[in-house]
C-alpha cells in the first residue's frame, strides 16, 4: 500500500526526492526520531545512532512511519536528507 505524506502530522518535511514517487510500505529509509519528554523509544524501532536523550536515528520502513505517527512517545521525525559531496 502506498503512503500519503500528507497523513503523518508528525513528519517535519519531506525532501522532494522522497515525495517525487510512490514508496511502498516496505521500502527502508533513515529517519530521525525526537521522542516526547520523560517517553521511552517504541520497542519496534531499533536505533542507530542515539544523539541525545530524546534524539535518535533509525532506519525503518515507509510502513513502520505510520506505526511512529501513532505511537505517543514520538513527538515529532525526520526524514534524512543526503548531504551534497563536499570538494
Amino acid at each position: 500500500m502506498p503512503i500519503d505524506f500528507k497523513s503523518l502530522h508528525k513528519l517535519e518535511s519531506v525532501p522532494g526526492s522522497l515525495s517525487s514517487r510512490t514508496r511502498s510500505a516496505n521500502e527502508t529509509v533513515q529517519v530521525l526520531v525526537k521522542l516526547r519528554k520523560g517517553a521511552k523509544r517504541p520497542s519496534f524501532i531499533k536505533p542507530r545512532t542515539q544523539i541525545t536523550s530524546r534524539i535518535f536515528s533509525a532506519e525503518i520502513t515507509f510502513g513502520d512511519m505510520q506505526r511512529l505517527e501513532a505511537d505517543p512517545a514520538v513527538e515529532s521525525m525526520s526524514l534524512n536528507r543526503r548531504m551534497p559531496g563536499i570538494k
